[in-house]
């Protein structure tokens, strides 16, 4: 599938992780649109990785919440757990074997009101995003913004069954066989009907996109480097948001008006955020104190910082907003729960700052959003625990730095270089949160990214360019996550999860 912008500048999401709240949830919700039935028990087996952080960031919650039909966004999503139990369906967790599955992955076994089990094998791959990989032990690729028809039988199906766009996998399960027809529009429902019809079939799932910005089109071309778009916007006489507006309308299919619609939205959780984020907080877990946003907004508004000017009062706001996603509060990820401070603190504060209006604002998301899109068509990856924290702070204040650039500037050229010269800054940063939860030292990591955010696209508004050019930047990123250790990558054992204090923080949220 082509990335969407939303997938940057998104989702609207219930904290404290992409990953491991927001992208578990989506495999669940994918299960749910699997199984297609009445659900008596949830089996969750995770990746060993999560031992340690599945608690703090609600995995299981988000699982089983999405599994019963929750939504990312469903503030539910909290007390998941306790409402399939108040259905009476019955809850289990265990750990997949070492060395076997990629990061982040779930295998959920589920156990129908008829006695049917299905088990659907899903990876969350950063920032939300999920790939699904495997049904009842067959191999499959079910993309989450597509349509798919999902058919249990006692024999392979012939391809010539389903129409001649739809693109067709099949595999042998340990029970029956499992085909699966995929399609960019909702497939007939006399498809659906013949199709159960013949006797060999025991189950026909029609699976529905979880993702709410629209299908991946085949016509979408996709922008795959700094120097592509920017080329694109000055022989056709665009803004880069302009660009990014009409990537988006080739990808989905959706107008413009429902693409801008869908950007004000996002904003105005932003803001949303930011309000929230301004009053009492209680992190789940209490490692930080959940008072730093206030503590930093008192200098602000006394004029006692000692930097002075939009920064301080940017930084307070992104502290607030991850207070409050450390609460479970309902974010914007852009393009990680763990850096969603970084975007609502950096715009909201220059839209005072300087009076600019939403319509001024949603560009510059547009551009931010854009600027995320090249790096996951570079390889990127949002995930801390495949990237390190370069991939979730770098890349939030990267994009950042390219929107606040260009509501000053339609300098395309300026415009990426402010994205680079800010990318290079954080190179190398790891993933070390200690015991687990989005907490610390997550929240005032995000205070670094504001500050970085916003001298970068000054150095570059000045004329300051880049050595590397961008898209060499963005490669270097990609290049520095794989050589990352493992140990540096949320792993919970490394950098500041090592420290002794960490230790024994881990030692007693596990009593």
């Amino acid at each position: 599938m082509s990335i969407s912008i939303f997938e940057i500048i998104g989702p609207i999401m219930i904290g404290p992780s992409s990953s491991h709240t927001a992208g578990m949830a989506r495999i669940g919700m994918m299960t749910n649109r699997i199984v297609a039935e009445e659900i008596t028990a949830v089996h969750l087996s995770l990746s060993p990785m999560l031992k340690s952080t599945y608690r703090g960031h609600r995995t299981d919650a988000a699982l089983i919440g999405g599994t019963i039909g929750l939504r990312e966004s469903s503030p539910e999503i909290r007390e998941a757990i306790e409402i399939a139990h108040n259905r009476g369906i019955g809850t289990e967790i265990d750990f997949l074997p070492a060395d076997q599955y990629p990061q982040n992955t779930a295998l959920l076994n589920v156990t129908c009101r008829s006695g049917r089990q299905v088990a659907v094998l899903g990876t969350s791959v950063g920032g939300g995003s999920i790939a699904v990989s495997g049904v009842d032990g067959a191999d499959m690729n079910l993309a989450p913004d597509a349509f798919h028809l999902v058919v249990w039988s006692n024999a392979a199906l012939p391809a010539k069954l389903f129409p001649a766009e739809a693109t067709i996998q099949s595999g042998a399960g340990p029970m029956e066989w499992i085909t699966c027809a995929t399609f960019s529009k909702m497939p007939e429902d006399a498809l659906a009907e013949q199709i159960r019809g013949i006797p060999d079939v025991q189950k026909v799932s029609v699976v529905t996109p979880v993702l709410e910005y629209g299908v991946s089109l085949p016509t979408v071309q996709d922008l795959r480097s700094c120097e592509e778009a920017c080329a694109l916007a000055q022989s056709r006489k665009l803004t880069l948001a302009e660009a990014a507006i009409r990537y988006e309308m080739s990808r989905s299919g959706f107008s413009r008006e429902e693409i801008r619609s869908r950007m004000a939205k996002h904003f105005q959780q932003m803001k949303a955020s930011v309000a929230e984020g301004a009053k009492d907080n209680r992190l789940l877990y209490g490692l930080a104190s959940g008072k730093d946003a206030k503590l930093l907004m008192q200098k602000v508004i006394a004029g006692t910082t000692v930097s002075g000017g939009i920064v301080p009062l940017a930084v307070a706001r992104a502290l607030g907003v991850m207070e409050y996603n450390g609460s479970m509060g309902c974010i914007v990820a852009a393009p990680t729960a763990g850096s969603s401070g970084i975007v609502p603190g950096c715009m909201t504060t220059v839209q005072e700052s300087y009076r600019l209006s939403d319509a001024q604002l949603v560009d510059a998301l547009f551009v931010s959003g854009l600027m995320g899109v090249i790096m996951a068509n570079r390889g990127v990856s949002f995930s801390g625990s495949v990237g390190g924290c370069q991939g979730e702070v770098g890349v939030s204040s990267a994009i950042s730095a390219a929107g606040l650039t260009s509501l000053f500037t339609d300098d395309t050229g300026k415009i990426v270089h402010a994205m680079a010269i800010c990318l290079k800054n954080l190179l190398g940063l790891v993933c070390d949160p200690i015991a687990g939860p989005v907490e610390v030292p997550c929240i005032k990591r995000n205070a670094v990214g504001v500050a970085n955010a916003f001298i970068s696209a000054d150095m570059a508004l000045a004329g300051i360019e880049s050595f590397i050019p961008p898209d060499e930047v963005i490669d270097a990123l990609a290049d520095v996550e794989r050589r990352l250790p493992q140990e540096l990558k949320c792993a919970t054992v490394g950098g500041l999860a090592s420290t002794c204090t960490a230790q024994r923080v881990r030692s007693k949220l596990a009593k």
